[in-house]
């Protein structure tokens, strides 16, 4: 079985690589910009994503307010100051709200550092998730209940927002993954992910694809059989099987699709060591890749905890790369 790349979805954990709390790197980009160097150097990964709490970036700079720490925990929202009545006129991009510029710089500085042949990215949401955010998910989801068309120029303006984010990220050579956990079911039912989330991923990333954005990841986590057709019709260039989910049915729609698949591994056995259970998931991971000859797949995670032990994810790494007969 052949070696497969290694992606972990290093956020928080990277602050922990240079003794800060997570809401130190949150807030300062040199902080920030060293965590994830620290990170790059420790477990070589195949892609370096600069942020740390990046679900939180839009959301603050339209004007929910963020709960910062002294201790581990990861920053948080704690308001929702939009309602469907809202203006969408107020949805204005500006580098200058909020953290934005400072992902940015933070960015750039990881950018300046490393080879130019290692791929930095720019954690962003997509529209729905930052909707959620906005007003809130009780509010939301009654609302798309509902089919309340008030929601509709909000996410109009969100998706304009995003789009000039972009090119500021394309713009300093950077690129971009988007995130939308917020549509993963349950939280929200397939119909609801059709008609509110796919549509403003498509125009999304195709407006990423006009900026010449080759590599366009959609993330969204859990169970996605029930919206798998229609992730695949966003024109993302990735497709996640979560650790939860049949690998082969989406090693197929992948292949099929010409896309790449990345494959997760439950980052609470990689906090907790169970080797058992992550070899038998690596072990699948590289008999399924074997079965799509051209398939391109690598092995990710959810969000690995910030105290995860460095050397349990570089023994998942050795694993990965090693070539078994």
């Amino acid at each position: 079985m052949i070696p497969i790349p290694f992606a972990p979805t290093i956020l928080e954990h990277s602050a922990a690589l240079t003794g800060h709390t997570p809401s130190e790197a949150a807030r300062d980009a040199s902080i920030m910009a060293e965590a994830h160097i620290q990170a790059f150097k420790t477990y070589r990964p195949a892609a370096v994503t600069v942020g740390i709490d990046v679900y939180n970036i839009e959301a603050e700079a339209l004007g929910c307010h963020v709960r910062f720490y002294n201790d581990a925990s990861v920053p948080g929202i704690v308001s929702h100051p939009y309602a469907l009545e809202s203006d969408p006129g107020q949805i204005r991009f500006s580098a200058d709200l909020g953290r934005i510029k400072q992902i940015l710089e933070a960015a750039s500085l990881v950018r300046q550092q490393l080879s130019p042949d290692v791929r930095i990215n720019v954690g962003i949401c997509g529209p729905f998730s930052v909707l959620i955010e906005l007003i809130g998910y009780e509010a939301a989801a009654e609302a798309f209940y509902d089919g309340d068309e008030r929601v509709f120029p909000l996410l109009n303006a969100l998706l304009e927002f995003q789009k000039s984010y972009c090119g500021e990220i394309t713009a300093r050579g950077l690129g971009i993954i988007v995130f939308e956990s917020w549509a993963s079911p349950p939280l929200i039912s397939p119909d609801i992910y059709r008609a509110y989330a796919a549509p403003y991923e498509l125009e999304l990333f195709t407006y990423m694809k006009s900026l010449g954005q080759t590599a366009r990841p959609l993330v969204i986590g859990g169970d996605t059989r029930g919206i798998l057709d229609d992730m695949l019709d966003t024109g993302t260039t990735l497709l996640v099987s979560d650790y939860n989910t049949p690998l082969t049915l989406y090693a197929g729609k992948a292949h099929k699709k010409g896309i790449t698949l990345r494959a997760n591994i439950d980052p609470k056995l990689i906090l907790n060591g169970d080797w058992p259970l992550i070899q038998a998931r690596i072990r699948e991971i590289k008999t399924i890749g074997s079965l799509y000859p051209g398939l391109n797949i690598i092995a990710g995670t959810g969000v690995i905890p910030y105290n995860t032990p460095p050397g349990h994810l570089l023994r998942v790494k050795k694993y990965l790369m090693e070539n078994e007969q």
